[in-house]
């Protein structure tokens, strides 16, 4: 669990007044828009099952790379109890569960609030099993209010956002276009970068696709768009053992990426040194650093 302090969130802070549509309805089949250029992408948290290593990296990155907007791409909650991930763990109560994921916004909150950033939540498979067995939590904007009441204030003065729907838009080019896709698909499919794929074609964007547990980068066939496999900032040795083929085997690496306007996606695994936070992981270089050409 966190252990880190943290200052509560007073009422009286002063209101922002943020560029990504805050108070504007965010349907289920709605796609938010991320306006900043540089996005820190963190999916399949897992929560309570948290790789620490990775918060530290995690936290230092936000710092050096002056993020602007943390996303938490799907899968922030983990409802272990009611999953087959996990099913033999009831060491941890809901309260304590809940308390974990407070700090680790209020963490956040306090590396972003430097750059006046924001962290943004959208949903994904499991958060929807949170949402299908709890009662009122109708929304994921109900089930994160009702963290704590810290997290309420954070959300009414902008500096957490929700998205319920699972698939959000970001990265504008200087004609103010979205260029980047991110996306927590309900299913995935056994070949690598198959989903990203799939959006960059239909959307002409890049696509950064969580759920498969699979960290790596590539450019779509046509060498237009980057398509990512997110992976997660989950631990790894709490990684269910993939039977498939080894031709079809996805690696159970986590990490999480950097996003910014014009440039290759910046991974960084649980693999990763610590002095290899301002540079790209090596287990992504498989093409040089360059720019994107679109």
């Amino acid at each position: 669990m966190l252990i880190n302090k943290h200052a509560r969130a007073s009422s009286s802070s002063q209101m922002v007044s943020p560029v990504h549509e805050l108070g504007v309805s965010t349907g289920q089949g709605l796609r938010r828009n991320i306006y900043e250029t540089r996005v820190l992408v963190a999916s399949d948290a897992h929560l309570p099952y948290l790789d620490p290593s990775l918060l530290s990296m995690l936290r230092t990155t936000i710092r050096e790379f002056s993020i602007q907007c943390v996303l938490w791409l799907g899968d922030f909650f983990d409802c272990h109890k009611y999953n087959h991930l996990a099913p033999g763990d009831q060491r941890l109560i809901w309260k304590q569960e809940k308390q974990m994921i407070v700090d680790l916004l209020m963490l956040i909150n306090e590396d972003l609030e430097r750059v006046g950033g924001y962290q943004m939540i959208s949903r994904g498979y499991h958060d929807h099993l949170w949402l299908n067995r709890h009662t009122g939590t109708e929304d994921m904007r109900s089930l994160v209010r009702n963290l704590d009441p810290m997290v309420a204030t954070l959300m009414q003065q902008g500096r957490i956002s929700i998205s319920d729907s699972a698939t959000l838009e970001g990265i504008p080019d200087a004609q103010g276009e979205m260029t980047w896709v991110f996306t927590h698909p309900l299913h995935y499919v056994s070949t690598p970068f198959q989903t990203p794929r799939e959006f960059a074609k239909r959307e002409r964007k890049h696509c950064i696709a969580a759920h498969a547990h699979y960290f790596d980068v590539a450019r779509d066939e046509e060498q237009d768009f980057w398509t990512v496999e997110a992976s997660g900032i989950f631990r790894d040795k709490l990684s269910r053992t993939d039977a498939r083929t080894e031709t079809t085997w996805r690696r159970k690496k986590s990490g999480f990426w950097v996003i910014m306007e014009g440039s290759q996606p910046l991974g960084f695994c649980s693999g990763c040194e610590t002095s290899m936070v301002t540079s790209p992981c090596p287990c992504v270089r498989s093409m040089p650093y360059i720019q994107a050409t679109s």
